[in-house]
């Protein structure tokens, strides 16, 4: 193996109860070379586009915390 990381993040909202409330559900699957068969989880539930941002932002700083060279942020 080459070291490669890859991950997907899904992020999926729809509305309930006649448009007015607002879900969100964040599932991630490793794809990194090797890591075949391995199944998604659930990393967050939102109920506002501001949970979503959040949820997005620390998943990604999450993945690239466990890369052995990070890369910088923009925070």
């Amino acid at each position: 193996m080459d070291g490669d990381r890859s991950a997907v993040l899904l992020v999926r909202v729809w509305l309930e109860d006649g448009a007015r409330s607002f879900r969100g559900r964040l599932t991630t699957l490793d794809t990194s070379a090797g890591r075949a068969g391995v199944d998604a989880a659930t990393v967050a539930l939102a109920s506002s586009p501001r949970d979503v941002v959040e949820a997005v932002r620390a998943w990604l700083t999450e993945f690239l915390g466990d890369a052995p060279n990070p890369i910088d942020s923009d925070e």
